[in-house]
């Protein structure tokens, strides 16, 4: 099955089975933590406690605020059990592709990869516990599940949600435009990110239009998120002691040049992206629905 409500099946059925499938896919990769290809498993079991975070913001108000807020904590908890390893792998990835942009040997800013790789072998060793621990908490979540309460949920309460994850996203870019801070822009990543998947899970209200959207929003959020990493790997460097201080300064300002681009870039997408009103944009979604021979109600 796939992560969208399928056409003609009763809404809130399917968001119980979507968040199971995605459950079942995360614990499945969990079996090759600690092996060679735990690099590959840690991202798929990110991505699908991202999807399952972002089906739970759909169902919020039906949900309860009290269920809602402690398995996000739960699930925000598990994901940060992975992080370390993710974000070393990543950070070593980002220099390669900024030393490579700009032309330069492979052998280049061999202190700062050999910091990273230290880096690594320590987040790895460290999460070894934690990630036991997180996987536990995703078999718990399997036995929790039954127990949310999905029934008022139909495709009307979700497009009203879907709206106030856009309204969000788009208060988000106002934001970062009037103060442009690393942590803005992360912000403002997080609720384009949830657009996205949102997006998907809604896909067949107007499969043609929910795809553009999706896709848009999957482009902006890439952006968005290059641009987190840049500024997540500048952050690692300014604390490294042990990086060369000529390593530092060069590798610092090829960084820094990268990110007033991809800024701009993230901006102008993000303007267009967000053109329409939330209200608007609402409104589209509750005609599509009105439309969808799904059922509204479970």
């Amino acid at each position: 099955m796939s992560y969208r409500i399928e056409r003609g099946k009763k809404p809130a059925s399917e968001v119980r089975r979507i968040v199971r499938e995605q459950l079942d896919r995360a614990l499945c990769e969990s079996a090759a933590l600690g092996g060679v290809g735990e690099v590959k498993a840690v991202h798929g079991i990110r991505k699908r406690i991202k999807k399952i975070r972002a089906v739970l913001r759909l169902v919020k108000k039906e949900v309860g605020a009290e269920l809602f807020h402690e398995e996000n904590r739960r699930l925000r908890s598990a994901s940060c059990s992975f992080s370390g390893v993710r974000d070393a792998n990543v950070q070593l990835q980002v220099l390669e592709k900024v030393r490579d942009s700009a032309g330069l040997e492979a052998g280049a800013f061999a202190g700062v990869i050999s910091y990273l790789m230290r880096e690594r072998e320590d987040a790895t060793e460290r999460q070894k516990t934690q990630q036991h621990e997180a996987v536990a908490l995703l078999e718990s979540l399997q036995d929790r599940l039954d127990g949310w309460l999905l029934d008022p949920v139909g495709l009307e309460t979700l497009c009203s949600a879907l709206e106030r994850t856009y309204r969000k996203g788009r208060d988000c870019l106002r934001h970062a435009l009037d103060h442009q801070t690393a942590e803005n822009f992360h912000s403002w990543r997080k609720h384009t990110k949830n657009v996205w998947y949102q997006g998907r899970m809604l896909q067949e209200l107007n499969p043609e239009v929910m795809c553009e959207i999706s896709e848009a929003a999957d482009r902006l959020g890439g952006h968005l998120g290059d641009l987190h990493d840049l500024a997540f790997l500048r952050e690692s460097l300014v604390s490294a002691g042990v990086v060369t201080v000529s390593e530092k300064e060069v590798l610092l300002g090829l960084i820094c040049a990268r990110e007033k681009a991809l800024e701009q870039t993230a901006v102008d997408l993000g303007c267009r992206f967000y053109a329409e009103k939330p209200g608007a944009f609402g409104r589209c979604l509750l005609r599509y629905a009105g439309d969808s021979p799904s059922t509204r109600q479970a």
